[in-house]
């Protein structure tokens, strides 16, 4: 209804103007300069813009035409390139697993930024950049990687893990520690450090490690106990190395109390001592554990030190032999201290006791080889016998 009403006001005011504009037509005139270049009538002025303005939409209506079929054409070749990327994405994967990493890293890298998950396939390539000894450019890789959103953690671990391969434990360390700030008390980060800080040599802190983030490891109690005992036994060799004190300051305050009164704590200590020549501080180790508790296992402890004077740990066995269930083990442990101090005929005595209840090859040959430096020819030549007669009912 409005339009109607619109199109009877247009043909009714054309009407009462027409005879008016046709009778004084007007003129307009465009010129440059002094120079006249066009002239026309006002009625076919407007006639030329309105056809102008019409040729305006047509151009408008062209170009957007060309613009449109420009943009379809972009949008195929970019879904081309896409779907390409993602074809040798997956075919860099299949590679990587197969071995052929030269191959997978150039699929791997030069698909990346149009696969399907960008980080996932830089990870990948840097994967295949480790295995080719490409140690930069997996870094370049795994940094590209690393900027996608969320993948921080997941290109930590792989870096770490990779360096750790690498032995590049520097670098591990503080790819580790980054990590740790960021992510506190994440399983695969502590699994990490098991094996970085065995690399490095750093005890302490795996040691700290093994009893602070004990529910994030995946070991069973056996296992826990094993490591725990590793790496107290290499920090006490540790300790040791640099200075006996230091090692026994570390046993009497720093130690747990129950891994005090452990025989295979107290065996690593032993060792510690021994193997770096602390044989005082050994043997003072040895007599105190020995006094709180006889254990048999900690004598044989007794030939391995290597002291000046044995006289209070002989004291010690010889108060043992009246009250020890054990004598047989006092009077071999007290034979071989006796051959510490120059006393042969004492040696013999401890051995022939000995060996009554605790017969062994190693023994037999001493007990007669003493007997042949006394000159007692045949009461060695019996024990030669004894210990033959011994080793091959053993067989």
């Amino acid at each position: 209804m409005i339009g109607l009403i619109a199109i009877v006001i247009i043909l009714l005011t054309g009407l009462i103007f027409a005879p008016e504009l046709s009778a004084h037509k007007g003129y307009i005139l465009v010129s440059f300069d002094s120079y006249t270049t066009y002239e026309t009538t006002i009625i076919n002025a407007v006639f030329i813009a309105i056809i102008f303005y019409f040729i305006l939409l047509a151009l408008e209506w062209l170009l957007r035409k060309v613009l449109s079929m420009s943009s379809v054409t972009r949008g195929w070749f970019g879904q081309r390139k896409t779907r390409k990327a993602q074809k040798n994405s997956l075919l860099g994967m299949l590679a990587l697993l197969e071995g052929n990493t030269k191959h997978a890293q150039k699929l791997l890298s030069k698909s990346a930024d149009r696969s399907e998950s960008p980080a996932l396939t830089y990870i990948a390539a840097a994967r295949a950049s480790h295995k080719n000894g490409e140690f930069n450019q997996r870094d370049d890789y795994l940094q590209l990687a690393s900027e996608y959103p969320k993948s921080k953690l997941a290109v930590g671990l792989v870096w770490s893990e990779l360096q750790l391969d690498a032995q590049q434990y520097e670098n591990a360390l503080v790819t580790l520690t980054e990590l740790n700030q960021q992510f506190p008390k994440n399983k695969q980060v502590i699994q990490h450090y098991l094996v970085l800080y065995p690399a490095i040599n750093e005890w302490k802190p795996l040691i700290t490690l093994l009893s602070s983030q004990r529910k994030l490891l995946d070991l069973d109690a056996q296992q826990a106990a094993e490591l725990e005992l590793y790496a107290h036994q290499q920090l006490f060799q540790q300790l040791a190395a640099e200075s006996g004190q230091l090692l026994n300051d570390y046993w009497h305050k720093d130690v747990a109390r129950w891994m005090r009164k452990e025989l295979s704590y107290q065996k690593a200590v032993l060792e510690a001592f021994i193997d770096h020549g602390h044989g005082k501080l050994a043997q003072e180790f040895l007599l105190e554990k020995l006094q709180r508790q006889f254990s048999l296992p900690l004598l044989p402890y007794l030939q391995k030190i290597k002291v000046t004077d044995h006289y209070p740990i002989i004291t010690f066995l010889e108060k043992q032999l009246k009250k020890s269930a054990h004598a047989d083990y006092v009077h071999q442990a007290l034979a071989h201290l006796k051959l510490k101090e120059n006393h042969p005929k004492a040696a013999i005595d401890h051995l022939t006791e000995s060996l009554k209840t605790l017969p062994n090859v190693e023994d037999y040959q001493l007990v007669a080889s003493l007997l042949e430096e006394q000159e007692m020819n045949e009461q060695a030549n019996q024990y030669y016998r004894e210990g033959l007669a011994f080793a091959s009912s053993t067989l």
